[in-house]
């Protein structure tokens, strides 16, 4: 009984604690419920995240920043396991792209693989909460951070942006320089997809 009560009070402090996630237009971040571009917090920092081809891959699984500051990237949905409709920051999510390209999985969640040539590239595929989980949290009154939080490891770490070989801007997990960022509704029938 006593550790349950522990339990439920320090999950009350965590959800005291947060802030409430808002979009662009100073509108709360919906829980499963909106699509929402991640754009740069700042103008002259590259465009939206999206996807691309690297390396050996046949399909887009990469997640990159376009370099174009007028291309919003592809939409997103975020997701909790928490039945509430509103996110909260330093809560655990899933980002799925929608509008992703026909020959991704049918959920083309983000995740962090072990084995990519590049360490720590955030990818897509279906299976990604078996890796870890994403979090979100405030920067300042106009920016947030991403970071990735590896299942039954050491604390969440920043996403930033690592140009490669090609010249991708992908996001990668580092530790400090995270990418600063805000979101952007989206229209609920995103158009067609497009490799950037």
């Amino acid at each position: 009984m006593e550790t349950a009560f522990l339990a439920l009070f320090f999950l009350l402090f965590a959800f005291a604690t947060a802030d409430t996630l808002l979009d662009t237009d100073g509108e709360p971040v919906r829980n499963n419920g909106g699509l929402y571009y991640i754009i740069p917090a700042f103008s002259r920092n590259g465009g939206g995240l999206a996807l691309t081809r690297v390396g050996r891959e046949i399909c887009p699984r990469t997640v990159i920043q376009a370099s174009s500051e007028v291309s919003y990237g592809l939409p997103v949905r975020f997701s909790s396991p928490l039945m509430i409709a509103i996110l909260t920051t330093c809560m655990n999510v899933n980002i799925e792209f929608t509008g992703a390209p026909p020959c991704t999985p049918k959920r083309p969640l983000w995740h962090i693989p072990q084995d990519s040539e590049l360490k720590g590239s955030a990818k897509i595929g279906t299976d990604a909460r078996l890796q870890g989980e994403f979090q979100i949290r405030r920067v300042s009154a106009d920016a947030y951070k991403l970071m990735y939080c590896p299942l039954f490891a050491a604390p969440c770490r920043d996403l930033g942006i690592v140009f490669d070989e090609e010249r991708n801007r992908r996001l990668v997990v580092r530790d400090g320089n995270p990418l600063l960022v805000r979101f952007k509704k989206a229209a609920q029938n995103p158009e067609k997809w497009s490799i950037v």
